[in-house]
Formats: C-alpha cells, sequence, structure tokens
C-alpha cells in the first residue's frame, strides 16, 4: 500500500509530447565565469571571520564554497540602523567612490577586484591564461541583514589569500583579512559531480578542443563542435504538402514519412525536399526520397545537387546515402566545382577520395587551402559581432600611431596586471564600448604589419582611415555589423581599391578569395562565426597573423584621434 494512496489526483494527459533540453557533458573552461551549479556539488568550508566594521555594519565571512576551478566567498551584511527610505534593493558591489568594494591579493602578487570588471583574455600566445575575475553575484536578505557572494573565477594558487573590504558609505574603513589557500585547492578534491560521464578531449593551452589525428588526405580539416540535435516537433495533421516544416521538420524522418504518405510530392520544384534533408535532414529521409525522385542530381536555382548541400553542410551520412543512390560526385556544378572537388577540402575525404573518376587537387592548391584553413584557426573565438578590425601590411606600430595623428612616445602601452582599470582595458576608467571611445582605435604590431581594432563601432574599417595608414602598404578592413553584413573596404598605398561585402555564401560569380576561405560551407563548418571572413581579411591585406591576442584581448595602445582630425570626419 502506498503511503500517499487515496491522496493522489490523476493528471490530465499531456495534449503532445513537451519539448526538452538535455544537459550535456561539462566541459572545463580555462577559468568559470559562473559555479557549474547544473554538474556539481560544492565542497563547503564553513569558517566565520570579521573583515569589516563601522558604527553601524558589520561583514562577517560566513564560508566558502569551492567549485572544480573557482572559489564562492559568502559575506554576511550586518545592520544595525537603516534609514526608512534608504533601502532600495539587495546589497551589492558597486564602483561608486562610497560603494561597498571587494579585493584579493594571491599569493603569486595578482590582484583582483569587484571594481576590475570583466577583464580580457590574455593572449594564447603567452601561456599566462585568463585573468581571474572577482565578481559579486546575486544574494538575499531582509532589511538589517542581507548576503553578498564573491565568485572568484579561478581557484587562487596555493599560500595566503588576502581579502581586501572596504565601504565608506557606511563607515567601514579599509580592513585587510588573511586565509590559507591552500586549505581552499585541497577541498577541491571534495566537490562531487552529479552527472558523471565520458570526457570530451584533453583541452589545449587555449582552452580549445585537442585537434584529431591528421587525415591522410592532403585538405581534410578537424571536426568542427557538433551541433545540436533539435527535439522533434510535436504531431500535426496529416497534411499534403511541405508547407511549415521549418528546421526541427527537416529533421524529423517521422514528419516526412507522414507527409509523403499523405501525398506531398517528393520533387516538389518549390521545397525541393531532397536538398533540404540532404543539408539538415536524417540520413533516413534522404535514402526515401532519392528512391522516390527520377533525378537525384536534380539541381536547384544556384545549380547545385542534394549531394552538393550534404557535403556544405558537412552531413556524412547524407552523402554517403547519396552516392549510393548513384549520385555523381564529378561533374562541374557552381563556377567549375563539383560536390567531390568541395569533399576533397573537408572531413568528408574518405568517402570520395578513392571514388572513380575522382579528381584531386594539385599541390598548389593543397597547400593555398591549408594555409587559409590555418589563419582561420588562428581567429577561433574571437567575438566579431559589432566587431571592426583593419590589417595593415607593410607599416609597423610606431607608424600607423603617427599616422592616426598622435605621437608614439605619449600612447603607453597597456600593462593591465599593474592597472586593470574598472573595465579590465585600461587606467583612467576607459571603456572601450562606452561613448569615450568612439574615437579611440587599438593599435598592436604584429610580424610584418599591424592590426586595429574598434570593438563597438565601424572606425577601423573606415576608407580614410585604411587610407591613412597604407601609403607603401596595404590595408584591409572588416566591419561586423550587428544590424546584419559584414563588410571590407582594400586600400593599397593610401588609396581606395576595393568595397564589398563578404562572408556571403559562393556563388558562380563570387571571388576565389570566397571559395578558399569556406564562405560556401553552412553553419559550424564555415563561416558562421567569422573566422572566415578575417583569414579573408589579412589574406587581402597580404598579411599573415598567428597570434590572436590582438582581437581576443586588449590591444597593446589604445589611441585617440585628435579633435581636429579629417579622419573624425
Amino acid at each position: 500500500m502506498s503511503f500517499f494512496e487515496g491522496l493522489i489526483v490523476a493528471d490530465p494527459p499531456p495534449a503532445a509530447e513537451p519539448l526538452e533540453w538535455r544537459l550535456g557533458a561539462y566541459e572545463p573552461p580555462p577559468h568559470e565565469e559562473h559555479p557549474p551549479s547544473d554538474w556539481f556539488v560544492p565542497a563547503r568550508i564553513p569558517q566565520t571571520a570579521r573583515v569589516g566594521d563601522g558604527p553601524d555594519t558589520r561583514l562577517v565571512l560566513t564560508g566558502w564554497e569551492v567549485w572544480p576551478r573557482s572559489l564562492v566567498i559568502g559575506v554576511e551584511v550586518f545592520r544595525r540602523r537603516v534609514a526608512r527610505d534608504g533601502l532600495r534593493g539587495p546589497v551589492h558591489p558597486r564602483p561608486g567612490a562610497d560603494g561597498l568594494r571587494f579585493g584579493l591579493l594571491l599569493a603569486d602578487g595578482r590582484r583582483v577586484t569587484t571594481l576590475d570588471g570583466t577583464a580580457w583574455p590574455a593572449s594564447p600566445t603567452t601561456g599566462a591564461g585568463p585573468r581571474p575575475v572577482l565578481t559579486a553575484l546575486g544574494g538575499s536578505g531582509g532589511t538589517f541583514h542581507q548576503r553578498v557572494n564573491l565568485h572568484l573565477s579561478q581557484l587562487p594558487p596555493d599560500g595566503e589569500l588576502l581579502l581586501v573590504a572596504e565601504w565608506p558609505a557606511e563607515g567601514v574603513p579599509e580592513t585587510r583579512t588573511v586565509f590559507d589557500a591552500t586549505r581552499l585547492r585541497a577541498a577541491a578534491a571534495a566537490v562531487v559531480e552529479v552527472w558523471p560521464g565520458p570526457r570530451p578531449p584533453s583541452a589545449g593551452a587555449d582552452g580549445e578542443r585537442g585537434t584529431p589525428p591528421p587525415s591522410s588526405h592532403a585538405l581534410a580539416v578537424p571536426r568542427p563542435e557538433p551541433r545540436p540535435t533539435p527535439s522533434p516537433p510535436g504531431p500535426e495533421a496529416p497534411r499534403a504538402d511541405w508547407q511549415g516544416m521549418g528546421y526541427e521538420g527537416w529533421g524529423d524522418p517521422g514528419l516526412i514519412r507522414s507527409r509523403l504518405a499523405a501525398g506531398a510530392d517528393p520533387q516538389d520544384p518549390v521545397e525541393r525536399p531532397l536538398h533540404r534533408v540532404a543539408g539538415q535532414g536524417a540520413e533516413e529521409s534522404v535514402t526515401e526520397l532519392a528512391r522516390l525522385v527520377t533525378d537525384v542530381d536534380a539541381v536547384d536555382e544556384a545549380g547545385e545537387t542534394p549531394l552538393w548541400h550534404a557535403v556544405a553542410h558537412g552531413m556524412a551520412d547524407n552523402a554517403a546515402a547519396l552516392l549510393a543512390a548513384g549520385a555523381d560526385a564529378w561533374t562541374p556544378r557552381v563556377a567549375g566545382r563539383s560536390p567531390g572537388s568541395l569533399a576533397l577540402t573537408t572531413e568528408l575525404a574518405p568517402l570520395f577520395a578513392d571514388l572513380p573518376g575522382a579528381v584531386h587537387p594539385d599541390p598548389e592548391r593543397v597547400a593555398a587551402q591549408r594555409a587559409a584553413d590555418e589563419q582561420a584557426r588562428v581567429f577561433r573565438g574571437v567575438h566579431t559581432e559589432g566587431l571592426a578590425v583593419a590589417f595593415v601590411a607593410g607599416v609597423d606600430e610606431a607608424e600607423v600611431i603617427r599616422r592616426l595623428g598622435a605621437d608614439p612616445d605619449r600612447v603607453p602601452v597597456l600593462d593591465l596586471d599593474a592597472e586593470p582599470g574598472p573595465y579590465g582595458t585600461g587606467p583612467d576608467g576607459f571603456d572601450p564600448y562606452g561613448p569615450r571611445a568612439r574615437w579611440f582605435l587599438g593599435v598592436s604590431g604584429v610580424p610584418g604589419g599591424c592590426v586595429l581594432t574598434h570593438p563597438s563601432g565601424y572606425l577601423a574599417s573606415s576608407p580614410a582611415v585604411l587610407a591613412a595608414v597604407s601609403p607603401g602598404g596595404r590595408a584591409y578592413g572588416v566591419y561586423f555589423n550587428p544590424k546584419g553584413g559584414t563588410f571590407g573596404h582594400l586600400s593599397v598605398d593610401g588609396g581606395a581599391v576595393h568595397h564589398e561585402e563578404i562572408g556571403l555564401h559562393a556563388r558562380e560569380d563570387s571571388p576565389e578569395g570566397f571559395w578558399l576561405h569556406r564562405f560556401w560551407q553552412w553553419g559550424p563548418y564555415g563561416d558562421m562565426y567569422g573566422t572566415g571572413s578575417l583569414a579573408y581579411a589579412c589574406d587581402r591585406a597580404g598579411l599573415r597573423v598567428t597570434d590572436p591576442g590582438p582581437l581576443l584581448g586588449p590591444p597593446r595602445r589604445w589611441v585617440e584621434l585628435p579633435t581636429d582630425s579629417p579622419l573624425r570626419d
């Protein structure tokens, strides 16, 4: 007999199978920006210590939460007097002159505070890794007592950990308290993993996943990040057409079978179902539709076949099903290229390399494709939305600064470890996303030239700036417009040469660089995150960049255009 017998009323059956999210395996990042509470139960160390005192305010540390790679410090705020109209919300550290602030001095000499804001990651070539960040998380409490949780994005090194607290508005002076970080690090072994499972490949120094073994095919490239499998849509009334399928619908074999059974045309000239499932559907759907069509190599309005779509989307199983159904791999379809010639530059190469009629690329093409792919890999992880960047070849950092109207001797190299600033970008509270940054350019010298950046506007890619910095060299600027489109400008020896929209799907009349830099590939297999566009811009400038630091992190120097500069027009 159930303990709850007679107390339970059955729920009505659901109208449809609910959609759901599934938690993936935990992949350790270089540092934990937030406690990974979906995967772990932290090791909790209770400890009570007074860390700040004012006339009517007391700050008390009440314990630690140790996560696999980070730390949460629990601080309770007790107040004896509160103005009736003075309490506006939870206590929260803030950068104001009188606000509550905390800081940590680590055993290796690094200083982090709640005033630092978001830190730039370090360049992968330095080996230093990203700077730790101290963040105030949400707290709880009432009128006279509230909690503040401080999150340190990396476990502190062994040795002394100094906690510093100050709150001028409440009369709490700067107070320093020493703790043992060695004990905290040791507690990480007691963290409980809730969903243990297979680990992803080990991360390299830059936090990227390990690279798979090289392929025996000259142009094969590493597999990109796996794409999530969409949950199937709920049941629908049978219909005899392909309307309203959507991305999830084309990925659902059951829905496709239902539509076919109801009379949907497998050769619909508008929807082209075989093309659709080849690029985004399941292998069984490809096999079923390939059996029902009269021409497995029918071309769409762009001249592309279903096999072309399977290759462009990296769908190996679908490509294999089409080849088994007799699809032609080697007839040129668009700009003299065949599905097979494209596939030989991807992870699908083993499917095509030994097919009859295979046409392998010449050594020069192999070398050019490898160089383009290597340049694109350098930029993995760069956030491109709203970014403007210019690659300048043949002109060094100091000369670029002079051409921008500034004196290199008066533009210091940033030292973020010594003076991170409120936004992690340099002294004096400079915010690269604020209004003051409108006329600032990041300038970083690289071998053979220079990189200009502007994280919140198009200035670095403007024709006037490119013309100013390119005499005696070449400059290519690219702007990733957050409202849509990626636009490039080329300047050679001080003159405007070419303006174009890049990152577009490669077509019959596209320049060779669109194909070389994989603008023909879709989703994570192509230029989804702008890596191909950045590599294309480097190529057009004639510059080779091996360190993504100027784009991943802060520039070497911030240069403000003079108020009377014509470059502001």
